[in-house]
């Protein structure tokens, strides 16, 4: 297995690096998974007591190799790493190791030349199997939107399901049916002539080529209808709302502001009332005034 070599040369390593070494002290066998702790231990042939040795870890991007232990500018870079010093032990901790910060690491000594002070390079093989993925295409849209759950298609028709999973390995694929002892050794479901007896649920099971318990699966329910059927059914229906409602809701808020921007227009082009006329005193004896039998020698207005 990989994973097995990968730990042979580590071992060499260890070996060839006479004076000072770095080694993975958990866990002590097996294969390392993403998520899991791990622990780096520096060692030296010739000092017990490691205080005067450090651990670094390599910057790839900017070419340089930084001090993970330590208050320095790079130290949040590595939050992620615990570093204890211990009864002349100097080990490293990583609670989570994650497949970006799984190395390289290497242990240095303090103010020492750059040819016996450092220590073999070791980055650990962390294994790791993500999320699966179907789609019918390789169109953008149809691998980042919503997961492919159920698929129509009129008989006679074709399928092609693509199912995609990324991991530490170039996994393997197999799609199997429910109530069927039917295997495809593939990644891809592929039927050319429908007929309503393919209808059913397909599951997509991915496997980790050397590590036999990372595996995950993925299901797709076919449906075969008539073609007039199929043209409107829930997973193309759900598809008109979610692009019908916010279009909709974008046309409202536009004819709103319309609205608003054409009446303030309106009311700004009338300009202020002219009410001269409403100044003017109307008394009894005017043209203006109306009939009344009580007698008021006061203005109406």
């Amino acid at each position: 297995m990989k994973w097995v070599l990968g730990f042979v040369l580590l071992g060499s390593l260890h070996l060839a690096s006479g004076k000072l070494s770095l080694v993975l002290k958990s866990p002590e066998a097996g294969p390392v998974l993403e998520g899991q702790s791990i622990t780096l231990e520096c060692l030296s042939d010739e000092d017990e007591d490691m205080s005067a040795y450090t651990f670094e870890k390599y910057a790839k991007y900017m070419d340089s190799w930084f001090a993970v232990d330590g208050s320095t500018r790079f130290r949040c870079w590595y939050y992620d790493v615990n570093v204890s010093r211990s009864a002349g032990r100097l080990q490293l901790q990583i609670p989570e190791v994650q497949s970006w910060n799984n190395g390289p690491f290497r242990c240095v000594q303090n103010n020492g030349t750059e040819q016996d002070s450092a220590s073999n390079s070791l980055s650990v093989p962390v294994h790791y199997l993500r999320d699966v993925s179907l789609f019918k295409d390789t169109s953008f849209y149809s691998r980042y939107s919503e997961q492919l759950k159920v698929l129509t298609v009129a008989p006679g028709g074709a399928v092609e399901v693509e199912c995609s999973a990324t991991a530490s390995e170039n996994p393997q694929y197999s799609w199997s049916r429910e109530g069927d002892d039917w295997v495809e050794l593939s990644n891809k479901l592929k039927i050319q002539k429908v007929r309503e007896e393919d209808a059913g649920t397909y599951t997509c099971t991915v496997q980790h080529p050397s590590v036999p318990s990372l595996s995950k699966t993925r299901t797709l329910q076919l449906l075969v209808v008539p073609e007039a059927e199929s043209r409107l059914v829930l997973p193309q229906l759900n598809l008109i709302l979610m692009a019908g409602i916010p279009a909709l809701v974008l046309v409202l808020v536009i004819v709103s502001l319309a609205v608003y921007l054409s009446r303030r227009r309106t009311s700004s082009l009338k300009g202020p009332i002219d009410d001269r006329s409403m100044k003017k005193p109307i008394y009894r004896s005017s043209v203006e005034s109306v009939s009344s039998t009580v007698g008021d020698s006061q203005p109406l207005v």
